[in-house]
């Protein structure tokens, strides 16, 4: 007891010295360096950033895509809301990869074998970009899909008493998920200023999904003026069976995952079973 309460005066001692030792030499704190610390770091990635932009729109000049595909990651970064050009988008990856590629010079001269490797990260880095965009579309998409059925729903609803496509998608933007939402509002912006239908059309190009484009298909139908409400009720339906199906087949991936903790809980209460037998031999042997 003696022992603990001289660690504490003497711990206690050591903080007064070190405050006061700071505040009369006017030393700056460890939190005040720890906030420096980090504002230097971050005033640091700000300048690589835009050294990797200066660079990438000066190679964006010599970047030349074909229209298809130029085409279709305009409208995949437009879908994310990422402001870059097609050509600027690729030229990032490649400028990225360049600045990794670089670290093979101190590793040519320092250890030959570690260049491989450095070829090897750069080239995925390169790729880094794209398969991220591709996983955020994805995940866009299903986002958007797992709504569908209630949009659906909706729509039938609505159409018992408008078919006023712009306001019901008007209506159902106010209540829909953040990435509909975006979508809707997009597409209700695009039916006011210009044609309804090449703004459903564009929607369509910018998701990319065959669940969506049925839905398209209806709206495309009710603005030429066909009574679309027994096909939305038939597409209801069949989106209420995709929605059963999906949560029976996450309900059927449930018990793998479970069965792992169930096989660690079990080694946990092995190891406290060998734990006591082990400590209860050791009592009989010293007895």
């Amino acid at each position: 007891m003696l022992f603990i309460i001289r660690v504490l005066t003497f711990l206690g001692m050591a903080y007064g010295s070190y405050t006061l030792i700071t505040s009369v030499l006017k030393l700056p704190t460890y939190r005040t360096e720890k906030t420096a610390h980090i504002y230097t770091k971050k005033s640091s990635l700000i300048q690589l950033e835009l050294m990797i932009q200066r660079m990438s729109a000066w190679l964006s000049q010599y970047i030349h895509l074909d229209e298809y595909k130029r085409s279709k990651l305009e409208q995949e970064l437009k879908s994310l809301g990422i402001e870059k050009t097609p050509e600027i988008f690729k030229a990032t990856s490649v400028v990225t990869a360049g600045l990794v590629l670089t670290l093979i010079i101190p590793c040519l001269l320092i250890m030959p074998i570690i260049s491989v490797g450095v070829v090897v990260l750069s080239i995925l880095v390169y790729f880094k970009e794209d398969n991220q965009l591709r996983e955020k579309i994805a995940k866009k998409r299903e986002a958007i899909e797992l709504e569908l059925p209630r949009f659906c729903s909706t729509i039938k609803q609505e159409l018992m008493a408008t078919r006023d496509v712009l306001t019901i998608l008007e209506n159902y933007r106010k209540n829909a998920g953040a990435a509909m939402k975006k979508e809707l509002d997009i597409t209700c912006a695009d039916m006011r200023s210009g044609n309804y239908e090449s703004a459903l059309l564009r929607l369509e190009a910018r998701i990319t999904s065959a669940a969506l484009s049925d839905v398209i298909r209806g709206l495309l139908g009710t603005l030429r003026g066909d009574d679309n409400r027994g096909y939305f009720e038939i597409l209801s339906h069949d989106m209420d069976n995709m929605e059963i199906q999906r949560l029976e087949a996450q309900a059927a991936k449930q018990p793998g995952k479970i069965k792992k903790y169930l096989m660690l809980l079990l080694a946990c209460m092995l190891v406290m079973y060998l734990l006591i037998l082990g400590m209860y031999a050791m009592q009989n042997l010293t007895f």
